[in-house]
Order: C-alpha cells, then structure tokens, then sequence
C-alpha cells in the first residue's frame, strides 16, 4: 500500500507561481507544456466588451438566483445525500 506524503498543489498556487516569471519564462513554460500534452493556456480577454459581457452575464445570473428559492447548503446536501450529512 502506498502512502503519500506530500500534498499536491492546488492549480491557484501553481498559477500564481507561473504568474511570477518574466514573460520569456512564461513563454518557454507554455512550450514545454505544449510538448507534453495538450495543455492550452490561454491568457483571459480583458477586453472591454469582454468584461462588460461579463458583468451583464453575472446580473442576469444574480436577477435569476433571486427568484429562485434555494435552501440552506445542509438541507441541499441532506436532499441529496439522505442523513448522512451532518
């Protein structure tokens, strides 16, 4: 049986380092990541419309979540999972 002690990083950690390197570092990281698999990164569009989209996006999501009546995450999970979770 195996045992593992070391903890895998979360993919935020891991993001945020990357985000620590110059961008020719980025560069070469995204190409050896492109030899490996068929990882893509691909940098957000942080244009205008895109970000206005967005917004108006989470206002249609925010307007629907209010009309819909939703129960506490422990009456959900009981809901789902029976009495198991407590």
């Amino acid at each position: 049986m195996a045992i593992y002690t070391r903890t895998r990083p979360t993919y935020k950690a891991t993001f945020d380092l990357a985000r620590q390197l110059s961008p020719r570092d980025q560069r070469r990281l995204l190409a050896e990541l492109a030899k490996l698999s068929g990882v893509k990164l691909v940098a957000p569009n942080r244009t205008t419309r895109a970000i206005q989209l967005g917004r108006n996006l989470a206002d249609q999501i925010r307007t629907e979540l209010q009309s819909v009546k939703m129960p506490s995450l422990d009456e959900a999970m009981r809901q789902l999972r029976g009495r198991s979770w407590s």
